[in-house]
């Protein structure tokens, strides 16, 4: 459900949408309802200018030196213990942004690489300072980013209120959930 939803925002956005799945048939079966395509490979998929990962998190999707430059890859699925979609170099090389430090840092994607010392505290960005205006995002087009994503309910929320309390002037689309 999770997917579909990323998914659904993007293809709302205006953005081409490839989808990737260990089941092709979940894969084509999603990809036909929302009007996305089918990548033709887990490579062709993991290539992609922005990549969402939603998986149980049990296995490393991005070796070290797999992503290239002007990636951006927002990781979903790696939400406890045991559990990565990212190798810990291939994380540290990159400017990763977090919604909670606290919360990533001890239950996330982060967990990982602040136990191996690869980052630290000062090496994240959290995604509500970024909000503010408190902190940079994206520094250059060839910047790698990726994004460990928690699940911070009220981040969710505030970012709702924001994007309906200017909806008439952004012209945003809708979609049906």
């Amino acid at each position: 459900m999770n997917g579909r939803a990323a998914a659904r925002t993007f293809i709302a956005r205006g953005r081409q949408v490839a989808l990737w799945d260990v089941d092709e048939g979940r894969a084509r079966g999603a990809a036909l309802g929302l009007g996305a395509a089918v990548a033709a490979s887990r490579e062709e998929a993991l290539g992609a200018d922005l990549v969402v990962t939603m998986t149980p998190g049990h296995e490393v999707l991005l070796a070290s030196d797999s992503l290239r430059d002007g990636q951006h890859v927002s990781l979903m699925g790696a939400d406890g213990p045991g559990k990565t979609e990212i190798a810990v170099e291939e994380l540290a090389r990159t400017h990763v942004f977090c919604d909670d430090w606290e919360q990533a840092s001890h239950n996330g994607e982060l967990v990982h690489a602040v136990e191996a010392g690869a980052l630290r505290r000062e090496d994240i960005t959290e995604l509500g300072a970024v909000l503010a205006g408190e902190a940079e995002g994206r520094r250059s087009s060839d910047e790698i980013t990726t994004f460990d994503s928690t699940g911070l309910a009220i981040q969710d929320l505030a970012i709702v209120l924001a994007a309906m309390e200017r909806a008439d002037q952004l012209e945003l689309p809708t979609i049906e959930l």
